[in-house]
């Protein structure tokens, strides 16, 4: 296990800029060589250079899990090229679904682990697509008054944080749809409730922004068994 409070950018919401599963992560490839060497000193996972759409922003496009990816469209043919490299040095069964959505902060609208996903109610004609792509049982479910499941949770196959608004059988449900035993609310960055923007984490590892405080660390970590 390994644990990291850093900035990229500047700022501290590393979340945005990178992303990470149980096979391998990405970050972008303006990143100086300090950042990559710490990213890649944090995790076991191998982690690959990419952009998306010549966009830093990897960690609000992309959402995946051990059994596959997804990008948007706007994904270009020599990135998606590259992307498909990196997945098949891994494994060669390992699925890359570009969905034509409209909305495609796939970062902000799936939160997922490698034992189901919760999806926005803006991808419902995707549903299926979705669960192909990551091989898990996939719904459409909303919390904490609140469309983006995937910006508002943080989580990985032993447990999840979610928005502190998220209701007891809100909770009840995220934890019996994804299979974890532990989960509770949680903020990044002193206080912001967007957790997926403010750190990155698969089973072993993760990586939390600068600002986030002794408690939110402590809570966070212990949920997620990191």
């Amino acid at each position: 296990m390994s644990i990291l409070k850093y900035q990229l950018y500047g700022k501290n919401s590393v979340g945005v800029y990178l992303t990470v599963n149980n096979s391998f992560g990405l970050y972008p490839t303006t990143l100086l060589n300090f950042a990559i060497k710490k990213i890649k000193s944090t995790f076991k996972e191998p982690f690959f250079p990419l952009s998306i759409n010549n966009s830093t922003l990897l960690g609000v496009y992309a959402a995946s899990n051990r059994y596959g990816i997804i990008v948007p469209h706007i994904i270009r043919d020599d990135e998606l090229n590259i992307l498909t490299d990196y997945t098949k040095s891994i494994n060669d069964n390992y699925q890359i679904g570009v969905i034509k959505s409209i909305d495609n902060a796939y970062g902000n609208l799936i939160l997922c682990n490698d034992k189901g996903a919760i999806i926005s109610s803006l991808l419902k004609d995707f549903k299926h697509e979705i669960e192909n792509i990551l091989n898990v049982e996939t719904e459409i479910f909303e919390f904490a008054e609140n469309y983006l499941p995937g910006s508002i949770g943080l989580v990985n196959n032993c447990g999840c944080v979610v928005h502190p608004l998220t209701t007891d059988e809100e909770i009840e449900h995220v934890s019996s749809f994804l299979k974890i035993d532990e989960i509770d609310v949680s903020t990044v960055n002193r206080g912001i409730p967007y957790l997926s923007s403010g750190a990155i984490v698969n089973d072993n590892s993760g990586i939390f922004g600068l600002a986030c405080t002794g408690p939110e660390m402590m809570r966070m970590t212990d949920i997620l068994g990191l």
